[in-house]
């Protein structure tokens, strides 16, 4: 009975030493990661849901809709917003199941913005109307925000607080616009830079949610403002370092990614930029960019895709 119980004691500490040997050390480093790791290109989708067949897998059926020229995008999980300039056409695709719904009555051009709401809804800013228009899952209009007096040149929007608040960007003024639901009240945020560095604002051409506040591209200035809620410059990036600043994008490290002619810029506070020439993505003329914090789009208008990668941090060799 003393050997078996002694056996059975022996035996338990052996698999005890064997699970902690197994388990992961806390201490040791994370493993390095790249910053952009290539995940999969976009260049259309099937326009009907996928099929079940007998014994294998779900596969898509129906017409193969292309991409000819993708534009603005917005990007959450596993769905993504293009806007197709060169048909006028907004696509919704489901990444998962490989499918395209198009969102009829969306307006669709150059100056196009985009964003997906915590439920799915596609939101869609049409500055020629001064609105922002958005859509269900089913394509069914549900609301309509329009610009009120004080955003005279709408060019481009952001969600905040869960999707429930609208921060839409004048491009005329320098300034965004805050709402909460469409009947909200309006309340207009101008960015104030500290007078110690002898910055100002001249654009609000972009915005992008950041931990820390939100980056607004200041095209002119050629510079990308950390800037919080309530105006106040917190910190300035890529002032020297952007030359044509075209679109903005942010991750969930705080970084924000830029589009500067033919290379993508990464900014952040208290590092160096990084720079990385949009062709060793294999993107020839970007036409959009943007971040779900993990993942990043940036669409291609001369060959009509969308490459998607995942965001790291950005340390491997």
């Amino acid at each position: 009975m003393v050997i078996t119980r002694r056996r059975s004691l022996l035996a338990a500490l052996s698999s005890l030493a064997a699970c902690a040997s197994e388990a992961p050390d806390a201490a040791a480093p994370a493993r390095a990661e790249p910053l952009l790791a290539p995940q999969r290109s976009v260049n259309g989708g099937f326009l009907a849901p996928p099929t079940p067949g007998v014994g294998v897998p779900a596969r898509p059926s129906g017409m193969f809709a292309k991409l000819a020229s993708p534009g603005a995008l917005a990007l959450r999980e596993q769905e993504l917003l293009v806007a197709d300039v060169a048909t006028g056409r907004l696509w919704r695709a489901d990444l998962f199941a490989g499918t395209f719904t198009a969102v009829a009555d969306a307006p669709v051009g150059p100056q196009t913005a985009l964003a997906l709401g915590p439920d799915g809804s596609a939101w869609v800013l049409d500055p020629a109307a001064r609105r922002v228009l958005r859509f269900a899952r089913d394509g069914r209009l549900l609301q309509t925000w329009r610009a009120e007096r004080e955003v005279a040149n709408p060019v481009a929007f952001a969600l905040a607080d869960q999707g429930a608040t609208l921060l839409l960007a004048d491009g005329a003024a320098a300034a965004w616009s805050e709402q909460r639901g469409p009947g909200g009240i309006v309340q207009m945020v101008r960015p104030v830079a500290p007078v110690r560095d002898g910055a100002r604002v001249s654009g609000v051409d972009a915005l992008a949610p950041a931990p820390a506040g939100l980056f607004v591209l200041d095209r002119l200035a050629g510079v990308v403002h950390l800037v919080g809620r309530d105006g106040a410059v917190l910190d300035t990036l890529g002032r020297g370092v952007l030359k044509q600043p075209q679109a903005l994008a942010a991750d969930r490290f705080g970084r924000a990614f830029v589009i500067d002619g033919a290379g993508l810029v990464v900014l952040q506070a208290g590092a160096a930029p990084r720079h990385v020439a949009l062709a060793t993505l294999g993107v020839r003329r970007p036409g959009g960019i943007a971040s779900d914090g993990a993942q990043l789009a940036i669409a291609d208008a001369l060959t009509g895709q969308v490459l998607l990668f995942r965001i790291g941090r950005g340390d491997a060799p």
